[in-house]
């Protein structure tokens, strides 16, 4: 017969600090993905952003579909 151990793991103080502090990180690098996204968008004339499926007023919105829901500019 085998003897199989098992760990479970128990949520230490450390635990909840990194998992808090990666969370942080991954918000702070989305932030930063976002407001770049939105800034290059803004620098592209009207025809361009025809050319990929993007009206003006629908720059900030498609920006934070595209980086916090991981959804495509072209529909």
């Amino acid at each position: 017969m085998s003897h199989t151990q098992t760990f479970e793991g128990r949520g230490g103080l450390l635990d909840g600090l990194f998992s808090n502090y990666a969370e942080a990180k991954v918000e702070h690098f989305r932030r930063r993905i976002f407001s770049k996204t939105v800034r290059d968008l803004e620098k592209l004339d009207d025809v361009q952003l025809a050319d990929i499926g993007i009206q003006r007023d629908q720059i900030k919105r498609r920006a934070y579909e595209s980086v916090y829901h991981n959804k495509p500019y072209r529909q």
